[in-house]
């Protein structure tokens, strides 16, 4: 799945002074689909991280971490927003 931590792909090391070509255009092309068709298959293949019950309790809790993060910026904005009239009243 996407969620997964494990990386699918191997990457080549830094040590290796090899000079690259650049590829021609029909097989950069049929490199691409080729990898999006064997990471979709292997995507499809993979077991869910936790059972679905326990995924839809993340779900809600990270719903209420969203809110309660929108909430804090609301009140902050509103306190931002009231410091120059703040200011008006006290040097009046």
């Amino acid at each position: 799945m996407a969620t997964a931590f494990t990386t699918p792909h191997a990457h080549q090391t830094m040590s290796g002074t090899k000079a690259k070509t650049a590829p021609r255009q029909k097989e950069s092309k049929r490199g691409v689909a080729i990898t999006f068709i064997s990471d979709l298959i292997e995507d499809v293949a993979q077991k869910p991280l936790q059972p679905a019950a326990q995924a839809k309790h993340d779900m809600f809790r990270e719903h209420i971490n969203a809110m309660s993060i929108s909430y804090f910026a609301l009140i902050v904005l509103l306190i931002a927003a009231s410091l120059p009239i703040l200011a008006y009243v006290v040097n009046y």
